[in-house]
């Protein structure tokens, strides 16, 4: 079984600082699984944990559903149901989304939604773990393209953009794939890295993710 931590961590320009990546660098250490979550299951584990730095804080950036708004559901039972009243349970499902993200579920290997990375099964239990450039933000990534002529994949028939396997890992190895991005707008610069902690385990367990990992993919760039 894989089990998969996305840790994803926000910043703006001016907190480029040496002092500012120290703190960034306290949050992107492995974690474990919250007692709370269900082990039981089948495909890919994955646990999202989102931040954003802002002068020397950084908070969490998923939804959080608040007791607020198990107040807002109560009251509204039996009233007639308005546009505002759609808006803000929307906002509701979202943070309870968030939620549910933050501390972990199962997914089919084709639900996976993990930024620049593919994962396929192979046979004996290996799973290949690919790095593409999705092509946002900057530097561009360069290179060669492993699913060139691959009739059907996703970047079939394009020949300049870094897609290939950052590592296979056999049943009891782990990985770790590091990556960053710059994204520019007309009222500055924000910042954008990835920390992705892979591990093929033949059982789920809480402190799963908590081990010296056997692989490091590097796509750190320097970010001016």
């Amino acid at each position: 079984m894989l089990a998969v931590l996305l840790i994803e961590m926000k910043w703006l320009k001016e907190n480029r600082s040496p002092a500012g990546a120290a703190q960034r660098q306290k949050y992107y250490r492995p974690l474990k699984i919250e007692d709370d979550v269900d082990l039981a299951g089948e495909g890919v584990f994955l646990k999202k944990c989102q931040y954003f730095q802002e002068g020397n804080s950084v908070f969490c950036d998923a939804g959080v559903c608040t007791k607020s708004d198990e107040k807002m559901q109560e009251q509204e039972k039996g009233k007639p149901f308005t546009a505002g009243d759609e808006c803000r349970h929307k906002m509701a499902r979202l943070r309870n989304q968030g939620i549910n993200q933050e501390k972990g579920a199962f997914y089919a290997v084709n639900e996976l939604e993990i930024p620049c990375i593919t994962v396929s099964e192979e046979q004996n239990n290996r799973i290949r773990i690919k790095w593409f450039d999705s092509g946002e933000g900057m530097p561009r990534r360069r290179g060669g393209n492993e699913d060139l002529y691959k009739r059907g994949a996703k970047l079939a028939g394009k020949p300049n953009v870094c897609n290939e396997t950052a590592f296979v890992l056999e049943q009891g190895q782990s990985g770790v794939l590091k990556y960053n991005y710059r994204y520019t707008f007309y009222s500055g610069q924000w910042y954008k890295c990835y920390y992705v902690y892979a591990v093929n385990a033949k059982a789920l367990t809480r402190d799963i993710f908590i081990r010296n990992y056997d692989f490091e993919y590097n796509q750190l760039a320097d970010l001016f």
